[in-house]
């Protein structure tokens, strides 16, 4: 499996464009994330593996799977 790097930088805007801010900009292997996120949850417990979870509001969703595949796993998730 190939590592994921996660990047957290500090983003300061200046006054004249918004007003002034600090914010954070984030990047998955080097990948900026958009506009659409709405927050990041990183769970480092000792001894185990970090674990990331990113919530989003995506503009577009790509599927590229038979829709027979995409409600299978569909019901098996709403099973849990």
């Amino acid at each position: 499996m190939k590592p994921i790097r996660l990047q957290i930088k500090k983003r300061i805007t200046n006054q004249s464009s918004c007003g002034y801010s600090f914010e954070s900009a984030v990047y998955i292997n080097g990948l900026k994330l958009g506009h659409g996120v709405t927050g990041l949850n990183l769970s480092m417990p000792a001894g185990a593996k970090p674990k990331l979870t990113i919530e989003c509001v995506p503009d577009e969703i790509d599927i590229d799977l038979p829709i027979d595949d995409l409600q299978t796993i569909l019901k098996k998730k709403d099973r849990k």
